[in-house]
């Protein structure tokens, strides 16, 4: 009976987690913008019911980096150019 006690207080799946959990750790926000494919495995891989802030600061993070990664590569390709 203990066991049926513990299945009915789980929480259920829809429910959402835990303020303080919905934030995404700084070493893998800094992770997300420095490897953009890291950052999209951890925004699809995050239960984005339980911890959509979470999800969606990787996934920002990862855009970020792809925008200023790609603003790089043109300023040099244009600074190349005039040598």
């Amino acid at each position: 009976m203990e066991h049926e006690d513990e299945i009915l207080d789980a929480p259920e799946e829809h429910e959402r987690g835990p303020e303080g959990e919905d934030e995404l750790h700084m070493g893998l926000r800094v992770l997300s913008f420095c490897i953009p494919l890291a950052g999209a495995i951890i925004y699809f891989t995050t239960d984005r019911e339980r911890y959509p802030h979470k999800a969606q600061q990787a996934c920002y993070a990862a855009l970020w980096g792809m925008g200023v990664s790609l603003l790089l590569n043109i300023l040099t390709t244009i600074l190349e150019g005039m040598s």
